[in-house]
């Protein structure tokens, strides 16, 4: 462990970052890499799962409302959703449900497929959106600047190591991702 980045009281995260970043540590090697991406992902998912619960919400539904803020007249079919939180069929729908019951969305007949539905974000969705979004943007806007680091390179980095680790496993890629699906100003 480096001095200054231990567990005890005396531990100073500001100096930790900075020695990280500044090339304190001895080189990475691979194995160590992916032990940090790892832990790098726990991290931030707790934190997400953390904020999205301090809202009564899960990341799931904050998911499902982002694609519908971003959507055209703020509705979408349940099957465009599907893909953007990459949830199964069966999953989707309970987390639907939830939304649904808690008012943050509306289930309504899609007028071009009789058989089919249309997502529509309620107003209490976007306050609901907008107040978890907030949070969560200060969280990792506050965890960059603590590293000393710039924004859009850690964005660079990330997507490329996405890139790389997704073509090594014979996956599509989804570094493209963005939190707005679909390029659209909400």
């Amino acid at each position: 462990m480096f001095a200054g980045c231990g567990t005890d009281a005396s531990s100073n995260p500001t100096t930790c970052y900075k020695a990280l970043w500044q090339g304190s540590f001895v080189d990475v090697d691979p194995l160590t890499l992916t032990f940090l991406l790892g832990r790098l992902g726990r991290l931030t998912d707790s934190m997400t799962t953390d904020i999205c619960a301090e809202a009564a919400t899960t990341p799931a539904e904050i998911r499902v409302l982002a694609y519908l803020v971003h959507a055209p007249e703020h509705t979408a079919r349940p099957s465009d959703v599907a893909r953007f939180v990459v949830q199964t069929s069966g999953g989707l729908t309970a987390t639907l449900s939830r939304l649904e019951s808690a008012g943050l969305i509306e289930r309504r007949p899609d007028p071009t497929d009789g058989r089919g539905k249309l997502v529509v974000l309620s107003g209490d969705g976007r306050r609901l959106y907008d107040a978890v979004i907030t949070r969560l943007t200060d969280a990792t806007t506050a965890a960059v600047a603590v590293a000393d680091l710039d924004l859009d390179d850690v964005g660079t980095h990330v997507r490329n190591l996405i890139i790389a680790l997704e073509r090594a496993a014979g996956l599509p890629t989804s570094a493209g991702f963005v939190a707005n699906p679909l390029g659209a100003h909400a």
